[in-house]
């Protein structure tokens, strides 16, 4: 069943629609507190025409799109109109949901055919969603996505990887698919989360995680027009972290995608993990502004505290356009690691103008 596998792609090769913050139930970890009393949805026509300017970036750079939420099925037409019109342009359509919709094998196959312009779609399959929606929707769901021949995978929020709810959990998945196809995330302090942080045990660590981030590979469109450079934490910071890429009501996508390939905060982020930004502040004498821990492997983590911080926003801007070194390993980093020129192009040409 390897082909089922969601597989990573190349920056900018996909691009995330939140359809909604409106959810069938409002989950206590939800970075965006989505819930059945949110209103924000995104418009047809400004789906139908960001999706547009999507397929026009680069003659059709973008190869797939993802529908999200909120719960993206809640309004089901609204969800149909958009993956239809992505479809007809070409672009491979996944959708994230919670499964409230399978019921019984028969109903989650009949949803599923009423999608047939969606080819992926990920499963929401955690403790916190399966207080509000039964176990047996997410193998009902799993079980019509094969039936039909879509693509899938589950995706898993915990505490813990060592929670035994969890690996209760992840056994109970176990039995109807490989582990291949499961994705799990940490629940981390932040949106209604944040509310009861001090209840969960998590491992800290003086040192910022290692991990480089694939999530901020692919950024996501909100219903306002708002582009980010990742669907993890930052989707919740102000506008002055670096990660907030523009906004589609001021700028076209292509003005907002082409000015991404420099930003060399999200760059460094991707290619060597938010802990190179932590070095060059201590590098360059701020310690003092650095948090006190972090979760200990959560690179998510690091992030959001960096990021957070508007003077630490500022100053990482400001070290780095001094820093020709730090742009060079970032360019070279990039290109060495995920295969992507662009960056060393531009450092250049730059080179170059300063030659001359």
């Amino acid at each position: 069943m390897a082909e089922n596998q969601f597989n990573e792609v190349p920056f900018l090769s996909n691009v995330g629609l939140m359809l909604t913050y409106k959810c069938t139930i409002a989950c206590p970890h939800c970075i965006v507190k989505a819930g059945p009393d949110r209103k924000e949805e995104m418009a047809l026509q400004s789906a139908y025409k960001w999706l547009d300017q999507i397929r026009a970036f680069r003659d059709g750079f973008v190869c797939g799109v993802s529908l999200t939420g909120g719960e993206p099925f809640y309004n089901m037409s609204h969800l149909i109109s958009i993956a239809d019109y992505a479809h007809n342009l070409g672009f491979i359509v996944s959708v994230v949901s919670n499964a409230y919709w399978a019921t019984s094998r028969e109903e989650a196959l009949r949803i599923l055919k009423l999608c047939s312009s969606i080819q992926m779609i990920s499963i929401s399959a955690d403790v916190p969603h399966q207080k509000y929606i039964s176990f047996e929707n997410v193998k009902n769901a799993i079980w019509a996505a094969k039936k039909s021949g879509k693509l899938y995978n589950i995706a898993v929020a915990t505490e813990s990887m060592e929670s035994p709810v969890y690996l209760k959990l992840m056994d109970e998945i176990l039995e109807f698919t490989d582990k291949e196809f499961v994705n799990t995330a940490i629940i981390l302090p932040i949106g209604r989360a944040e509310a009861g942080a001090k209840m969960i045990d998590y491992k800290h660590s003086s040192e910022p995680a290692t991990t480089a981030c694939s999530m901020a590979s692919f950024p996501i469109i909100f219903p306002n027009g708002k582009v980010i450079a990742c669907i993890g934490p930052p989707i919740t910071l102000p506008e002055f972290n670096p990660l907030y890429l523009g906004n589609l009501h001021q700028e076209n996508l292509n003005e907002i995608f082409e000015k991404s390939e420099s930003n060399y905060v999200l760059h460094a982020i991707r290619t060597f993990g938010p802990k190179v930004l932590v070095d060059l502040l201590r590098t360059n004498g701020f310690e003092n502004l650095l948090p006190d821990n972090y979760l200990e492997g959560v690179c998510c983590d690091v992030c959001f505290k960096l990021l957070s911080n508007q003077t630490i926003c500022h100053l990482l801007e400001d070290l780095i356009e001094k820093d020709e070194k730090f742009r060079l390993k970032t360019a070279y980093g990039r290109h060495y690691y995920l295969n992507e020129s662009e960056m060393i192009s531009q450092v250049e040409q730059n080179n170059v103008k300063t030659d001359y």
